[in-house]
């Protein structure tokens, strides 16, 4: 049931993503970007904002998996970095059996 409610959880940002959106979703203390929003970009306010809830909740799911699943403040910001190859993303924020983003 847990591996559902994180397939449901990626699936739900990835719904929510871009190719060419302007905002990001950030921890807000430390800039990384971790699974299920690394990478993802949102084309607007709203829909980041709701990714920000969605990957919180998907990371505490997560946690029950591996208690030392970092948390992160997560937050949606307007990215104004024309680069997007600089994406921050940490080996400690890959999914269940080591997936990445």
């Amino acid at each position: 049931m847990k591996r559902q409610l994180l397939a449901v959880g990626r699936r739900h940002v990835e719904a929510l993503a871009s190719s060419t959106g302007e905002y990001v979703v950030v921890c807000a203390r430390t800039g990384t970007r971790p699974v299920p929003v690394a990478g993802k970009r949102f084309p607007d306010r709203r829909r980041a904002v709701a990714a920000a809830a969605a990957a919180s909740i998907y990371r505490a799911h997560l946690r029950t998996y591996d208690e030392r699943t970092p948390v992160y403040d997560l937050v949606a910001c307007q990215d104004t970095v024309v680069s997007h190859t600089n994406e921050r993303t940490t080996a400690s924020a890959a999914g269940p059996l080591g997936e990445t983003a």
